[in-house]
């Protein structure tokens, strides 16, 4: 078994056991799946290797190795035997790897990750579980259904419930694809969820862990509920092009007070902040693609770009109109290095953001010398660049050595301008800087960041279980 399978079942066999002790505390949840039984099944998925049920979570690398390509002819040390050795070339353990955004609902998994990574199947089930500082606990499962490719209807569904606010959460979406090709889709959803802002991207597992291990949330809260139509189009070889009118209600969350944390508790928990509690009608452009990992130099350019005009004619509680964008790439620049690119803007065209969609950097998402939203406001912009290495060459049987080290460097801030203007020239941004190890498959990287444009300022150490992008 590869070392990153080792830390996630770890990973989530630790978790599992301490908010399975924390939802002892709670009242039995009114879901038919009691929590014992989804402990079962989490303990399921995370079995050693060969015991994994077939609907378990797909586990892939996305970290370069070494594969076999052309032979060569060598000669022995007696100058008679030719030899064939096979030079090295440079691939992503996995090709099925996709590098995507996680913005927006995560009902539905994009058509071409489905096929990569599903080999066929129609349907797959997940159990859902997190631990922050709003909901405690949060648990439930996860389904989808889907052929690509064909006329049938896509479907995604999720229910949830939440321990520390005692609130049942539910997400449901389907696509009815209107031509064979599936490029143009109709869908609809409606969501009763636990959100937080787009550009505090840590996931469940790994925010979890933080809060049970170092009594740290990277992530603020408030509920969603709502709905939404839309239309999509495929575009080959540029994007995924939607149009959605939504009505959504926002309400603020608070802080649990039964928050359990292993270590550090002497650590202030920071309070949950308030958003503005109230309905939005907006309509939405948004531009979305994904991109596969490959062995080529240039592994993919992928974006995720929204546009939203809310209120006006469509009524509701908030005027503005607001555009965020997110691009990224990774660049293959020798076998063993790569170079990793995230840039981001945001700005308020028009009106005035509500709490819950102001822009916020600082932290482990961005800006990691600093703490998280050290910098808010409605105008953003954000570059972040990676340099990875091999500590080692190509070892034994053509493999990369266990350890990469990384070098990066994060640029940007958030302010505000009260006429709605994106004036990044007149702003001073903030530079950090340090360095990292990670494990050969990058699903264990530990950090140490720094303000560079502050002679005084402390070193700030993270762990990590993923890329930060």
């Amino acid at each position: 078994m590869r070392l990153s399978q080792h830390i996630r079942f770890a990973a989530s066999a630790a978790l599992l056991a301490a908010v399975g002790a924390v939802t002892a505390r709670a009242h039995e949840p009114p879901l038919s799946l009691g929590f014992a039984r989804q402990a079962a099944a989490w303990r399921s998925l995370t079995a050693p290797a060969g015991a994994l049920p077939p609907a378990a979570f797909a586990l892939s690398s996305d970290t370069l190795s070494f594969r076999p390509s052309i032979q060569y002819e060598y000669w022995d040390s007696t100058g008679h035997e030719p030899l064939e050795v096979a030079p090295v070339r440079v691939s992503y353990e996995s090709e099925a790897s996709w590098m995507r955004a996680p913005m927006g609902d995560q009902l539905l998994d994009h058509p071409d990750p489905w096929m990569s990574l599903h080999h066929g199947r129609s349907q797959n089930l997940n159990l859902v579980l997190d631990y922050n500082r709003s909901d405690l606990v949060r648990y439930g499962v996860h389904f989808q259904a889907q052929r690509p490719q064909t006329m049938y209807p896509r479907l995604g569904a999720k229910i949830e419930y939440a321990t520390g606010r005692k609130r049942t959460l539910y997400g449901v979406q389907m696509e009815q694809p209107l031509l064979p090709t599936a490029r143009f889709v109709l869908g609809w959803t409606a969501v009763r969820r636990t959100d937080h802002s787009e550009l505090q991207l840590v996931d469940d597992v790994e925010n979890s862990l933080a809060l049970l291990l170092d009594r740290t949330d990277y992530r603020d809260y408030f509920e969603r509920e709502g709905g939404s139509v839309y239309l999509s189009w495929r575009v080959p070889d540029f994007s995924t092009v939607s149009l959605h009118a939504r009505r959504a209600r926002y309400r603020s969350t608070g802080t649990s007070d039964e928050v359990v944390s292993w270590f550090n508790l002497q650590k202030p928990l920071r309070p949950n902040p308030a958003i503005d509690d109230g309905d939005a009608n907006s309509v939405l452009v948004r531009l979305e693609r994904l991109a596969q990992r490959s062995s080529s130099s240039r592994a993919g350019l992928y974006h995720w770009i929204e546009l939203e005009k809310a209120g006006g004619q469509m009524g509701g509680d908030f005027d503005y109109t607001r555009l965020l964008g997110d691009v990224r790439s990774v660049l293959r620049l020798t076998p063993a290095t790569t170079l990793s690119l995230r840039g981001v803007v945001g700005t308020s065209l028009d009106g005035t953001l509500p709490l819950q969609k102001r822009f916020g950097v600082g932290g482990v998402d961005g800006l990691r010398g600093h703490q998280l939203n050290d910098f808010t406001g409605n105008q953003v912009a954000l570059g972040q660049a990676e340099y990875t290495m091999g500590l080692w060459g190509m070892r034994g049987n053509g493999f990369e050595g266990g350890l990469h080290v990384i070098t990066f460097v994060d640029v940007g801030t958030a302010w505000d301008n009260p006429h709605n203007r994106w004036d990044p020239q007149h702003q001073r941004f903030a530079s950090d800087g340090g360095f990292g190890l990670a494990t050969n498959e990058d699903d264990l990287r530990v950090y140490v960041a720094r303000d560079l444009t502050d002679p005084e300022a402390e070193f700030v150490w993270s762990l990590r279980l993923r890329r930060p992008f």
